[in-house]
């Protein structure tokens, strides 16, 4: 996908009308239009970065930062309980539109939760996944 072709280019880049919550030099964070919840914001770079591993440390410490500023605005000023943070990779985890961005969903006691993936089934070998994580290449 090209920047020309992406939903979240074309908003950071004004293209594509959207309400933004707060934005700096390197990400911006809107509404999102189909919200979980009162609140649900969405942070993403403005540059086209489609997963989180593509993302250089200086661009996920931008996303994060902003991530972090809007998340404590939202707690502030909607006066959530707490906050789910979602951020999703490749299809395979739920991604829908290819640009890395987090998901701040504001939650309060009793609204239920956001699920996640059903535990493991069958073997687990902690000591091979890590032993697989941490091999010289």
């Amino acid at each position: 996908m090209t920047a020309s072709d992406c939903v979240f280019c074309r908003i950071a880049s004004g293209a594509i009308p959207a309400h933004i919550v707060a934005e700096d030099a390197e990400c911006i964070a809107v509404l999102d239009h189909r919200p979980a919840a009162y609140g649900h914001t969405l942070v993403m770079p403005r540059q086209h970065i489609e997963v989180l591993w593509e993302a250089n440390p200086d661009q996920a410490g931008a996303l994060l930062r902003l991530a972090r500023d809007v998340s404590a605005m939202l707690h502030h000023r909607l006066g959530c309980d707490g906050l789910t943070l979602r951020q999703n990779n490749g299809a395979a985890s739920g991604q829908e539109i290819p640009h890395l961005h987090f998901h701040l969903v504001p939650r309060w006691h009793g609204d239920g939760h956001i699920g996640w993936p059903r535990p493991m089934t069958g073997e687990y070998d902690p000591v091979a996944v890590l032993g697989q994580l941490t091999k010289d290449d």
